[in-house]
């Protein structure tokens, strides 16, 4: 996207942000938005938590952008603004378009980059197009690790149940939203490995990387020159990940099981 040319055009930057956004949340949404029906914007839990992220992860781009000032190549804050929300948007939503190489580190600060990491894992909202673990599931797995402390505090038999817009999860959901999440963790540590031991790319460098394939999203703090020159096995790898990314992990791994042979 930046190398087209259309980094300082504010008017298309604004729309490819709406654009993106849209295919980061669901269809449901969009209907609605359609019957006209805007609070679906922000009446459900993982609306609400969609922006918090994107409000959160631009401020925190943005600060590393006001810090490094005419050298980062800003104008102002507005500036610095747009460009973060730009990219934030993007990664959030597995778009991969980018303003500028997020593997560049005299562009992003440090902390951008541990953020950018964060939005590969989230990714955007269920029943949409993007890619990651999603919003909701993300949301929900914190209320888990809510429910586990509260029930410590209050005694193991305390009823804690996991609410999510009023309505209890129930405990199949639960152990499914857990087991996706330790087969993303689980993919995701092989993947950073074999990167690490048959390349001499760094450890964060590979977690990101491993990070895009899965969630689908392009981007990586690998810079996008070396992708080329990647060994084989890790473009295996990455090409696993991004199948597994797409067509849900737990299919994927059924295919190491001897019994789903038959």
């Amino acid at each position: 996207f930046g190398n087209a040319g259309f980094t300082c055009a504010i008017a298309i930057e604004y729309t490819i942000i709406v654009a993106m956004v849209l295919g980061g949340i669901s269809y449901c949404v969009h209907f609605r938005l359609l019957m006209g029906g805007l609070r679906a914007l922000w009446d459900s839990f993982e609306m609400r938590l969609f922006g918090l992220i994107m409000l959160v992860a631009t401020a925190i781009v943005m600060t590393g952008h006001v810090q490094k000032g005419i050298e980062g190549g800003f104008s102002g804050y507005h500036d610095a603004f747009r460009h973060s929300l730009f990219q934030v948007v993007s990664l959030a939503t597995t778009t991969g378009f980018g303003t500028k190489d997020i593997s560049d580190a005299a562009y992003y600060s440090a902390s951008a980059a541990q953020v950018f990491l964060l939005l590969m894992i989230v990714g955007g909202c269920v029943g949409s197009t993007s890619g990651g673990l999603k919003v909701l599931r993300i949301g929900v797995l914190f209320k888990m690790l809510h429910r586990q402390l509260q029930r410590l505090m209050n005694g193991s038999r305390a009823v804690q149940p996991v609410v999510v817009d009023g309505e209890v999860v129930d405990a199949e959901e639960l152990r499914r939203i857990s087991a996706l999440f330790f087969g993303w963790m689980a993919l995701l540590a092989a993947g950073a490995l074999i990167t690490t031991l048959v390349t001499d790319i760094g450890a964060f460098e590979s977690i990101s990387g491993m990070f895009s394939a899965l969630g689908n999203i392009g981007p990586s703090h690998i810079p996008q020159g070396d992708y080329l020159a990647l060994h084989p096995v890790v473009k295996i790898v990455y090409i696993f990940g991004m199948l597994a990314g797409r067509l849900e992990i737990l299919p994927m791994l059924l295919l190491f099981k001897r019994a789903s042979w038959r």
